[in-house]
């Protein structure tokens, strides 16, 4: 199953939590909760939460730590925009302005936004923002998809030429190391540096199971 070659991929100390979580989800397809949609419309409020566990006699420590699953491993976190833009160069800074005013604020709307060829352009057209830069700056929120991942990593990752989710869906591990660790070496730091908090085999397991949102 999937969970076992993304984000924990390679990771023989999680191999209990993963076997566990396998678990519950087999347990919710029985019930035939498909989708995590549909688990979170059943428990949407505490009075929700009691009728579903009084209806299946799903455990609810099992439920915990599924929806503590699905918080932390599955939903993408909400990230203000300015974190995908260089506030240190003047136009970006402009262009934060204009997306403020129109009312997008954070990856999620620029996600929502820019999903599409003609949702770009569309946002390219009523900002007057140049479409390559649109472009990147959804990519970018792409990115953030990732778990955990906000907009520092996201500049890190671009710096080393993995500036969309597909690139790091696609890459050699050995490969991203070389090319990352001569990036970091253009800030005076080198991949060693950054190993613990950016791990790349964790992103491209990531990267790979990820649902796409975005059509070219």
């Amino acid at each position: 199953m999937k969970m076992r070659w993304g984000y924990l991929q390679n990771r023989g100390d999680m191999s209990a939590y993963i076997d566990n979580m396998l678990a519950n989800l087999e347990k919710l397809q029985a019930l035939r909760i498909g989708t995590y949609s549909e688990l979170v419309d059943q428990v949407g409020s505490r009075e929700q939460c009691l009728a579903f566990l009084q209806r299946t006699d799903f455990d609810f420590d099992q439920l915990v730590q599924t929806l503590n699953y699905l918080l932390r491993w599955v939903f993408p976190f909400k990230n203000p925009v300015r974190e995908f833009i260089d506030p240190d160069r003047v136009i970006e800074a402009n262009y934060l302005d204009l997306l403020k005013q129109h009312k997008i604020g954070s990856n999620l709307d620029l996600l929502e936004t820019g999903r599409t060829n003609a949702g770009r352009f569309q946002l390219s057209s009523v900002t007057e923002i140049p479409l390559l830069f649109v472009t990147g700056i959804v990519h970018r929120a792409d990115i953030s998809r990732l778990v955990y991942v906000r907009g520092k990593t996201v500049k890190h990752l671009c710096g080393g030429g993995y500036d969309t989710l597909e690139k790091i869906a696609g890459a050699n591990l050995a490969e991203m190391e070389d090319r990352m660790d001569a990036y970091y070496r253009t800030l005076g730091k080198s991949l060693a540096d950054f190993k613990a908090v950016i791990p790349l085999a964790w992103m491209i397991g990531g990267a790979q199971i990820l649902p796409r949102v975005l059509k070219e």
